[in-house]
């Protein structure tokens, strides 16, 4: 029966990383849809541009606590089950996926930064700190979100190498390190020829 109860769980996370809340806040606070407006992403980035700092920041916790709360319930509400860590690991990546594909915006969504490292930090603190620290150093030095999320992303993997972390978790970084950098290609392109905008 446990089985079916975590089944259940992992929809019931997909659904709740899904709600895209930059789009929300865009639309109540600013009577706007973000997705017109800028790089047309819901995430807290292009909600910064576009709608300010506080709408920026409002979205960036948000996301990243909706996936993180998932992992932090199912920790200890499974917590008898075997193979723990590797359900939580799955967890995560329903969260981020649900964030990047969301069933309420006909499978469209963010590209998943912010609900990654939270979720990283609920599944190994240590690892989704310095995954944070990571992010902070690259955008300080080069004023640009996409460089900073893949350094952040990119740092995990090695990380949870060096922490000897389960194969589990040094998968599910590989995955998110793929699955950011194919959503940040268009980002990569412009790095590449010197049109990618600094915050």
């Amino acid at each position: 029966m446990i089985f079916v109860y975590q089944i259940l769980y992992l929809i019931f996370s997909y659904l709740v990383a899904s709600i895209p809340f930059g789009l929300l806040l865009s639309k109540i606070f600013a009577k706007k849809d973000i997705r017109e407006f800028g790089s047309k992403n819901i995430g807290a980035t292009n909600v910064t541009r576009i709608l300010g700092k506080k709408l920026g920041a409002l979205t960036l916790l948000l996301d990243g606590a909706k996936g993180a709360i998932m992992v932090i319930i199912a920790r200890f509400y499974f917590f008898e089950v075997n193979n723990l860590h590797l359900y939580l690991v799955l967890v995560s990546s329903v969260a981020v996926l649900g964030h990047i594909f969301s069933i309420y915006l006909k499978y469209k969504g963010g590209k998943g930064v912010a609900t990654a490292i939270a979720c990283l930090l609920a599944l190994d603190f240590s690892v989704g700190m310095l995954s944070l620290c990571f992010w902070i150093l690259a955008f300080s030095g080069f004023k640009t979100s996409s460089i900073a999320s893949l350094v952040a992303i990119f740092s995990s993997i090695i990380t949870s190498s060096l922490f000897e972390a389960p194969l589990s978790q040094i998968v599910f970084c590989w995955f998110l390190f793929i699955l950011i950098f194919i959503k940040h290609k268009e980002n990569i392109l412009r790095i590449a020829t010197g049109e990618e905008k600094k915050f």
